[in-house]
């Protein structure tokens, strides 16, 4: 079992990230096909990629408002990395098409995240 401080730094969301990047910009003729909107998979990953973040953020938020604060650094990072690889997929991936619902399915997954980290975190057990 990983030790608990590996999961309050950055390595789990930066290796997370990679996974998102890799999956996303693989042309579509590499991608497995799956019996799950891909809307699912899109709310999944952006919750867990939220869920690491909100993590690796712990030692950067100690102050007073440091829930503003992690929510907001979780959000913007999540919803920058979303936003562009669709707008990456657009323009430069044969095969694959940026749409806006998958942004904002994005978005409401690093909502989702956060909810259930701050949830577990409320439980004491993050």
């Amino acid at each position: 079992m990983l030790k608990r401080s590996i999961w309050y730094s950055s390595v789990p969301s930066v290796l997370w990230f990679l996974i998102i990047v890799i999956g996303s910009l693989l042309p579509s003729s590499k991608v497995p096909s799956i019996d799950v909107s891909d809307k699912w998979i899109h709310f999944v990953f952006y919750a867990i990629f939220s869920f690491l973040l909100f993590l690796s953020t712990h030692t950067y938020t100690k102050s007073l408002n440091s829930h503003v604060k992690r929510w907001s650094l979780v959000l913007i990072i999540g919803t920058v990395v979303g936003l562009s690889i669709e707008l990456i997929q657009y323009s430069l991936i044969s095969g694959r098409h940026g749409e806006w619902m998958d942004v904002l399915v994005n978005t409401l997954g690093l909502l989702g995240g956060l909810f259930v980290a701050e949830l577990l975190k409320s439980k004491g057990v993050l």
